[in-house]
């Protein structure tokens, strides 16, 4: 079990139709078969597929009371190569805290990006962790699909230490029954090749 110092609050990014609210629910239940506890808030935009979804997530290991969605997160995910440049990420964002990215550019371009301010939003401090993997890429290969909400759940494992592969694929199985190899192994792809600034 992933050793858990305090309640750890995560934001995930995506767009409607990308599965974000699936990949909460899947990391929530890959925490609780690590024994920790875990709630998973969706929040909507205009409810229409490509329009911002944002999913709040909580993990802790004791009893987590809050029922509100994240406003200080620690650590973001952002699951859409794109959403970035429209929507303000960082808001409320710690400055120690971890940033995992489907992109194809590397995290010192994202970094680049990020303190120039070109989207209307400037990364601040230097305390931060930048990861960067082409999940778009390995989802589509190997699912068929640009669907890139299980491939990030494996950026997510070696990213955050959150949750483990094991419980990732446990998760994975139980939702995915028929496709959890495909799944898993696009799961396990995005583990090994993130890469950090």
């Amino acid at each position: 079990m992933a050793v858990m110092e305090k309640l750890h609050e995560i934001k995930l990014f995506g767009r409607g139709g990308q599965g974000i609210v699936t990949a909460g629910n899947l990391l929530s239940e890959a925490a609780a078969y690590g024994g920790q506890y875990a709630q998973s808030i969706p929040t909507f935009g205009p409810e229409r597929r490509g329009g911002p979804s944002i999913c709040s997530l909580r993990i802790s290991d004791k009893p987590i009371l809050l029922r509100c969605a994240v406003t200080s997160p620690e650590t973001l995910c952002v699951f859409d190569p794109t959403i970035w440049h429209y929507v303000n990420i960082l808001l409320g964002f710690e400055d120690n805290g971890k940033m995992m990215f489907n992109t194809q550019l590397s995290p010192e371009e994202v970094e680049k990006v990020l303190k120039e301010g070109k989207y209307g939003y400037e990364l601040k401090g230097n305390g931060y962790e930048i990861w960067t993997v082409d999940a778009t890429e390995i989802s589509t290969r190997i699912l068929g699909r640009p669907i890139t909400n299980t491939t990030m759940l494996g950026a997510f494992s070696r990213a955050t230490g959150m949750v483990e592969m094991e419980n990732v694929r446990k998760a994975i199985e139980k939702r995915f029954p028929d496709t959890s190899e495909e799944n898993f192994k696009a799961a396990k792809e995005a583990f090994d090749r993130i890469k950090k600034l």
